[in-house]
């Protein structure tokens, strides 16, 4: 395999930043030149809806561009227009031409906004840049904002409709299956999570879609299929993204269904170009289908693999299990792998089991609740899933020790054997770990004495 002299990046999200800095990492004498379509340093998204609640600023979630003059990377604030393959060479809006050896694609995603009617009305807004988040803060300072209506409930939707209801706004969330679908939980837990949103205030429309938007110039309500017309200030479209793919697609490169398409390794359907984030579509670690996965920790992880391939190694991006964590009100909330419902959309034979423990030795004032979701495969007798809701934050952590459980295939017979670290203030009793004692549970089930 030759060396690669130089690597062109475009995009400068969540993907395209790792990519870019950990190619000069892995090799310093390798130009880099990072394409990005505007100037002002790396956002971290994540902090968009605090910023629109004013528990953040724009500048404290702007990394500053020194990390890529630090460590050599060119960068160019123009938009990519064009690849040409067969030359191996990149053109910007201003006409420049890049050539590379290399090519990492992270052009990411764009919100969803539904056709309907009245999506235009001044007062509906996405959530997805520092502008879109300045505008929703700006909006309800500005119109004092005293309904709001969020359209969804994936993970950026739900933390919209906590954050936005803590500042004494009616909100009233409007989802077409329920709350939780989208964050990976089962309905057992999601009914947990709704009556929490509820007694904070917060009005739940399940199985309904807006079908319109009402207003003159401004939205004043959004009619929903029932039927029923719902008075608002303000619309949240938290539906879902787009991945970007035109300038993929436009290069010939292969589309799949929800995204642009890459192998175990990041490679495109050209071998000289590789991608992630938010713009391509992954395969699900559990059932092997082409799933989206756009979250950060994916596509940060994503970026870095993807900088080392296109320097020569042959490094895979390991099987996608959408790890989600989020703290809704005072509630955290966390998920990995497949629910039962998908299990049995999949035609897994699954066994569940549900621990409920406090936070602190029984003795220790203070400890709060903690329910942990284990989900085994039976014929396997691996973990496949894990579900929490807690009323503390620190618990929440837990469901990266069943991610990783999932990845080296471990089995209800392993995690009885887990062994937490544990003192009275800091971890539930070592006699009612939730993890081990789950497992205990799908011991007693999947190992049964013959």
């Amino acid at each position: 395999m030759s060396k690669t002299n130089k690597l062109v990046v475009i995009g400068c999200g969540g993907f395209g930043a790792p990519a870019a800095k950990m190619s000069k990492k892995t090799d310093p004498s390798v130009d880099v030149t990072l394409i990005r379509e505007e100037k002002g340093g790396l956002l971290v998204r994540c902090a968009t809806p605090f910023i629109s609640v004013e528990r953040a600023t724009v500048e404290a979630s702007i990394k500053s561009d020194e990390m890529f003059h630090d460590a050599g990377v060119t960068l160019v604030d123009v938009p990519a227009t064009s690849i040409n393959r067969t030359e191996k060479t990149v053109t910007t809006a201003d006409g420049a031409v890049y050539p590379y050896d290399k090519l990492i694609l992270g052009t990411g995603g764009k919100a969803i906004v539904p056709l309907i009617h009245g999506a235009s009305l001044d007062g509906v807004f996405t959530i997805r840049t520092s502008d879109n988040a300045v505008s929703i803060r700006d909006w309800i300072n500005e119109k004092k904002v005293k309904k709001a209506v969020v359209y969804g409930a994936g993970a950026i939707g739900l933390e919209m409709a906590s954050l936005i209801a803590q500042k004494g706004i009616a909100v009233t969330i409007v989802v077409r299956s329920y709350i939780g679908r989208k964050l990976g939980l089962d309905i057992d837990v999601s009914n947990e999570l709704e009556k929490h949103f509820i007694q904070n205030g917060v009005s739940i429309r399940s199985k309904e879609v807006v079908t319109k938007i009402i207003g003159e110039t401004e939205v004043e309500a959004v009619e929903l299929s029932s039927g029923d017309k719902i008075e608002t200030d303000m619309v949240i479209l938290s539906i879902g993204v787009h991945p970007r793919i035109e300038l993929a697609a436009a290069a010939g490169l292969e589309i799949g269904e929800y995204g642009l398409e890459v192998n175990e390794y990041l490679q495109t359907s050209d071998p000289d170009i590789y991608a992630g984030g938010d713009m391509i579509e992954y395969e699900h670690l559990i059932t092997k289908k082409p799933i989206p996965g756009q979250i950060r920790p994916n596509a940060v992880i994503a970026g870095r693999i993807a900088a080392k391939n296109a320097l020569g190694y042959q490094i895979e991006f390991p099987g996608l299990l959408n790890s989600f964590a989020i703290k809704l009100f005072n509630k955290t909330v966390a998920s990995i792998g497949v629910t039962e419902a998908i299990a049995e959309e999949e035609g897994i034979d699954v066994f569940a089991t549900t621990k409920t423990v406090k936070t602190k030795y029984a003795m220790i004032e203070g400890g709060k609740p903690y329910s942990l979701k284990l989900i085994f495969d039976r014929k396997t007798k691996r973990v496949v899933g894990s579900q929490i809701i807690a009323d503390d934050e620190r618990s929440i952590k837990s469901i990266d020790v069943i991610a990783l459980a999932i990845r080296c295939n471990l089995t209800a017979l392993d995690l009885t054997t887990l062994r937490c670290a544990s003192q009275p203030e800091l971890s539930p009793e070592a006699s009612a770990e939730p993890i081990s004692m789950g497992a205990e549970d799908a011991f007693k089930e999947l190992y049964p004495l013959t």
